[in-house]
């Protein structure tokens, strides 16, 4: 998906999360990743941004994979527990409801126990050519 360079998932990103996002079950994705200490906030708990930004990454995810090009319209993120450094999560999103114009997508992290770290619903904007082109999008 998208460029090489992305903070989440770019592979060529060195600052990058680097995080490898698979289809999950019906037209859901996931991904697995462990949380560092370069990832703090507060001592030893990651940072609230990056957990935005993997839920963010992840509804991008439902839309690439549903075949459409989409940018985040809104994200409401909803912190449950400290994500701790250290500590292998899982994200998962799936959609909730699709339009012509926007997909509401729901996404969440979780420990291995099973426990909710955070979750977030998204509504992604799905970008017709003409908006592809102003963005420099044509080629994804």
């Amino acid at each position: 998906m998208g460029t090489e360079r992305c903070f989440v998932c770019g592979p060529d990103n060195p600052r990058g999360l680097h995080i490898r996002f698979e289809r999950g079950e019906g037209e859901g994705v996931r991904a697995v990743f462990q949380s560092d200490d370069w990832h703090g906030g507060w001592p030893g708990i990651q940072h609230g941004g990056i957990t935005c930004a993997v839920l963010d990454e992840a509804a991008a995810y439902v839309a690439y994979y549903m075949g459409l090009v989409g940018v985040t319209a809104e994200l409401n993120v909803q912190f449950r527990q400290p994500i701790r450094h250290g500590e292998t999560l899982e994200v998962r999103a799936h959609p909730l409801r699709k339009t012509r114009r926007v997909i509401d997508i729901e996404a969440r992290i979780t420990g291995t126990d099973g426990s909710v770290k955070a979750t977030a619903f998204a509504k992604i904007m799905i970008l017709s050519e003409t908006q592809r082109r102003m963005l420099g999008l044509e080629r994804t």
